[in-house]
């Protein structure tokens, strides 16, 4: 009997375990796919108790330390959701660290599907180690307050390099309390370690762009150290998320170091071309997001589209007093996008030593989101220390101290930007002052102290604004050269210097075998008032500072040329006085006539300087002769056209 017995006992412990791990409570949502794989699960295990067991134990039935555990030991994809009792924010006080996950199946972990949110607070778990450590692929983190810990919050990858891909981190609060108001903090929030690649963290599905972190939103603040750690980890994404804000995306919950540091890595991809993948990184005390360290070359990583520095809105700064952007030691070929970096507590973006050929373009630099609302970053907007970078068509504006300082390097060019409304200089070279010219330019320094154009005139007529200068710099090379219009001539150093708002046009010159080269830029419906400056940029990338100022006159239009209808050429008029007739000339005020008997040299017969119709009856001639005539149109300002000579026979 006592086999029996055993047998049916066993049967009930097994159908109870089971039930437990399969049976979804009554009041959860409908089964969730994955979704990356879009699969469905192929179990199921709710989390009932908030109690939690030390590391021996595999866990009480019922906790999530027992659910975890049994994911990876279940074959195929797995799901954990939450039917907690009672109501308000269950927290999970977790003892010692949780077991990681290891089925590269993939497990997710649903704190969404549970009737209120799942905090764990991980105080108790004295044990250096992350809050959830993903040890393989396909594994998805979501809708979790994960806080209070003396390590990480949820690490991607460990320090044995297991390789982890494909894994997603999406709506969870880290570093935070449960309303997303303060910091409740970890040492980190996400560390991609060595061996990850191919992971999301955040996306796009119920964000709201411009208003609070919903949705796939990750809150990632109040930690100890960084929001987010890239280490050896390449080809991951990050959209969509909040880091160093609080849930509204409008006060700072510091990072105590760094919003994002990207390090030895390469091809991430930190915001998107659509406001749902925008990032806010704001408030983070040291810096907001950093790029680049020495161990590998952390190259080709793309910043597009985030807010650094803003709130959520991109019309305020939320504080901080962290720099926006460090590309730090080895960061080479990234590109910052389409970005606003604006209300940082330091330099908006520093390209630091060791760091080249990076590339800064569309971005809104020290304006908010509609390109005009003035967040100056409170330094430098930019400043570069190394070479071979391009800072092309970004507006740079309203900074306390230098636009863009190039402080060290070389072929940095700087071209087609909108930079104005800077307290010093729109663009300075090497030291923290004017840089004037020399006679063919044989100096060296930052950017070579490339000399600047020197523009002459810029005169409006016929809605064109012409503006034609000279250069001299290094004899027999080729320049690029372009003007710009200001509303005002900043000069700031006394030199009659400008800054440049508006983009009017580029040319190229040749200088000659002493440096000098002319240029005329011709830019079409450009603003009739202001100031105009103008940059080089020679072949090797080395772009100047910008040029003394010169006024923007209106110049009245020269008329057009005259054409003469009648009589025709040759003919034998019919009548004497004959009628004298012409077209018209744009922007003709008055017309003057002139005819003479026999040849273009003959003897003047009859003028007449004040004619206003396009047509006119001299006196009458004498018979028997050619009379040549031509008729000038003139302008208000005496400026005049002649028209080709005619002639006619008086019979």
């Amino acid at each position: 009997m006592k086999p029996k017995l055993f047998l049916v006992l066993g049967g009930l412990v097994l159908a109870l375990l089971v039930s437990a791990a399969t049976t979804r409570a009554a009041n959860q949502p409908p089964m969730s796919l994955h979704p990356l794989l879009k699969i469905a699960p192929q179990n199921t295990f709710v989390v009932t108790k908030t109690d939690d067991a030390g590391i021996s134990s595999q866990g009480a039935v019922g906790t999530l330390r027992w659910a975890m555990n049994q994911a990876n030991a279940s074959a195929g994809f797995d799901l954990i959701t939450f039917d907690v009792a009672g109501s308000g924010v269950k927290t999970i006080t977790v003892k010692d660290w949780l077991p990681d996950l290891t089925d590269n199946a993939g497990v997710m972990i649903d704190g969404t599907q549970s009737d209120d949110r799942i905090q764990l607070d991980m105080g108790q778990a004295n044990i250096y180690h992350d809050a959830i450590a993903l040890k393989s692929s396909n594994n998805v983190i979501k809708g979790l307050i994960i806080n209070n810990r003396p390590n990480g919050g949820v690490a991607i990858g460990t320090s044995d390099q297991v390789e982890v891909s494909n894994s997603l981190i999406i709506g969870n609060y880290l570093g935070v309390n449960a309303a997303g108001s303060g910091a409740k903090k970890a040492m980190e929030g996400i560390h991609l370690r060595k061996g990850s690649h191919d992971n999301i963290i955040g996306g796009t599905n119920g964000v709201t762009p411009g208003g609070a972190c919903t949705g796939d939103c990750n809150l990632i603040s109040g930690n100890y150290q960084h929001g987010i750690v890239i280490d050896h980890s390449n080809n991951n994404t990050v959209i969509g998320n909040f880091i160093g804000t609080d849930v509204n995306g409008n006060n700072a919950i510091p990072n105590a170091d760094t919003g994002i540091l990207i390090a030895n890595s390469a091809n991430n991809r930190i915001g998107g071309p659509t406001p749902e993948e925008r990032n806010v990184i704001s408030g983070n005390a040291n810096i907001n997001i950093e790029i680049g360290q020495t161990d590998v070359a952390t190259r080709n990583n793309l910043l597009q589209g985030n807010y650094i520095g803003v709130n959520s809105a991109g019309n305020a700064t939320v504080g901080g007093s962290g720099n926006g952007i460090v590309l730090g030691l080895s960061s080479t070929n990234t590109t910052l996008d389409s970005n606003i970096i604006s209300g940082n507590g330091g330099t908006g973006i520093l390209i630091f030593r060791g760091a080249a050929r990076n590339n800064i373009t569309n971005n809104f630099i020290g304006v908010g989101a509609n390109g005009s609302v003035k967040i100056p970053n409170n330094g430098i907007g930019i400043l570069v220390q190394t070479s071979g970078n391009q800072i092309t068509d970004n507006i740079i504006a309203n900074h306390p101290s230098h636009g863009v300082r190039i402080q060290g390097g070389s072929g940095n060019q700087i071209r087609r930007n909108a930079i104005y409304g800077n307290a010093k200089l729109g663009i300075n070279l090497g030291k923290a002052g004017f840089t004037a010219n020399d006679t063919k330019d044989p100096d060296n320094g930052a950017n070579v102290l490339q000399n600047y154009p020197t523009p002459k005139s810029a005169n409006v007529s016929n809605g064109n604004l012409t503006v034609q200068g000279s250069l001299n710099s290094i004899p027999n090379k080729k320049f690029i050269v372009e003007a710009f219009q200001n509303p005002v001539c900043d000069n700031h150093s006394t030199h009659n210097d400008g800054q440049g708002r508006t983009y009017l046009g580029t040319t190229e010159v040749n200088t000659n075998s002493n440096g000098d080269a002319s240029f005329t830029i011709v830019a079409s419906g450009a603003p009739a008032t202001g100031f105009v400056v103008a940059t080089a940029t020679d072949s090797a990338g080395n772009t100047s500072q910008f040029s003394t100022c010169v006024a923007v006159t209106s110049v009245t239009p020269k008329p057009s040329k005259p054409v003469l209808v009648s009589p025709a050429k040759g003919a034998t008029v019919t009548s004497n006085p004959p009628l004298l007739d012409w077209d018209p000339s744009t922007d003709a005020q008055r017309y003057e006539i002139t005819i003479k008997q026999d040849t273009k040299k003959g003897a003047v017969v009859h003028t007449n300087s004040n004619i206003a119709a396009d047509q006119y009856t001299p006196p009458t001639l004498a018979g028997g002769h050619k009379y040549y005539w031509r008729v000038s149109a003139c302008n208000s300002d005496n400026v005049c056209v002649k028209s080709k000579w005619s002639w006619f026979q008086v019979p």
